[in-house]
């Protein structure tokens, strides 16, 4: 018997997760993207550019000034004990209180949605996510082959009725739910806020069913109109486990995340984390350290906020112009993202060609779901482009959009929808 044809010589010794690993969309746009006459909405790259790099150079300085030997050596696996101070003070600002104690730092926020699922989910173990929701935390979680559920969102977030609807089915038939997994402020990819009515009501549905809630809560303080609601953390500290980042305030570059939770889940956590990568880099948190006790970040954060609430506005203005009677949309209060629905008949993913052509980028909206769904949708980024950029982007993605219109009509398919 002939051996069977493969382009990878080596399919045969790889372990059978690895089938489930699928590579992001996002990233794989990347090399499309930063090709300089493509006005890019796709990625979700914060605007480091308004960063001081005076302020970063002193910090640096002060780094290797006080204590350069220790910052180029290996450091405890739960991170450097003062930047954990500085990351309470972090996440009071939210009105979250936490404690050194009870925080691990990561290496990014991704690492940490790596590592809880590493220590919960076995192959055919059932968790919960929004619909749609961030193609990152799905990617992890595939991997190790769980039964993802996902749960319809309005405008006020996830839909706790359906949450309820399924978890009690799942109830009825023995399965029970490890996680929930949600993102409650200007969700990626929606760009939708969980509404503080309905955060009591899913930590509620998470406690008559004996599930933890996973929050990730990168965008948290890029609030930039209305009003805060608490976080999941502040509303129950021993069923949530909350994700943080600096990569949106700070640098995504020296990649900072941590995780509070429960101290029995923390112990099995810095497990996870030794066996990982031994520790976060000592050089870039003692970087974190300076500036967010000595610099003023509070003011950073703020023109952070005037940046991209302009840029908000002027995509959505654009988008009132260009794409009236073409598209629906959320308006978001703060984050980087909105997501736009196009009629059924419209595939985005297909439509992704055509709109390269025309110089400009999107991420298709299929791939923040773990099964089907939103293939006429898209998620738009409004934090790197600046008002000009968004004007352009909107109207050559409109153009797009009318010809893929224009063409459904012409062929019949919009009566199928």
């Amino acid at each position: 018997m002939s051996p069977r044809f493969t382009l990878d010589p080596f399919i045969e010794q790889y372990a059978h997760r690895t089938s489930s690993m699928l590579s992001s969309q996002i990233r794989d746009l990347l090399a499309v993207t930063a090709r300089p006459d493509i006005i890019s909405m796709a990625g979700g790259l914060p605007f480091t550019q308004a960063f001081d790099p005076e302020v970063i150079l002193r910090t640096v300085r002060r780094v290797l000034e006080e204590d350069y030997a220790a910052a180029l050596q290996y450091g405890p696996t739960d991170g450097y004990a003062p930047l954990k101070h500085s990351l309470v003070e972090v996440m009071r600002e939210e009105g979250t209180v936490c404690f050194p104690e009870d925080i691990m730092i990561t290496n990014g926020a991704q690492q940490g949605l790596e590592i809880i699922t590493k220590i919960f989910i076995n192959p055919g173990d059932h968790i919960i996510v929004e619909a749609p929701s961030y193609v990152g935390a799905l990617n992890s979680f595939q991997s190790y082959q769980p039964r993802i559920h996902a749960v319809d969102m309005d405008e006020a977030g996830m839909i706790i009725d359906r949450l309820r609807v399924m978890l009690r089915e799942l109830d009825a038939g023995g399965n029970h739910v490890k996680f929930i997994y949600t993102i409650p402020n200007f969700q990626n990819p929606a760009g939708i806020t969980l509404s503080t009515e309905r955060r009591a009501q899913l930590i509620e549905a998470a406690r008559d069913y004996d599930c933890l809630i996973v929050e990730d809560n990168p965008y948290g303080l890029l609030r930039f109109e209305g009003t805060a609601g608490p976080t999941l953390r502040s509303m129950d500290r021993e069923r949530v486990i909350y994700l943080g980042t600096l990569s949106k305030i700070f640098s995504a570059g020296m990649r900072i995340g941590w995780i509070a939770a429960p101290h029995p889940i923390l112990n099995k956590l810095l497990l996870a984390k030794q066996s990982a990568d031994l520790c976060t880099s000592s050089f870039t948190q003692r970087i974190a350290h300076i500036y967010f006790s000595e610099e003023d970040w509070r003011g950073q954060v703020r023109r952070l906020l005037e940046i991209y609430r302009n840029r908000c506005h002027a995509m959505l203005s654009a988008m009132d112009e260009h794409l009236s009677g073409l598209a629906e949309w959320t308006r978001p209060e703060g984050g980087f993202f909105l997501w736009a629905s196009l009629p059924d008949y419209v595939n985005t993913s297909e439509m992704l060609a055509s709109a390269i052509g025309m110089k400009v980028a999107y991420v298709p909206g299929s791939g923040f779901f773990p099964g089907e769904g939103g293939e006429n949708c898209m998620r738009l980024n409004y934090s790197y482009a600046d008002d000009e950029m968004a004007e352009e982007g909107i109207k050559r993605l409109a153009k797009v959009i009318k010809r893929e219109v224009s063409l459904a009509k012409a062929l019949g398919l919009d009566k199928r929808s």
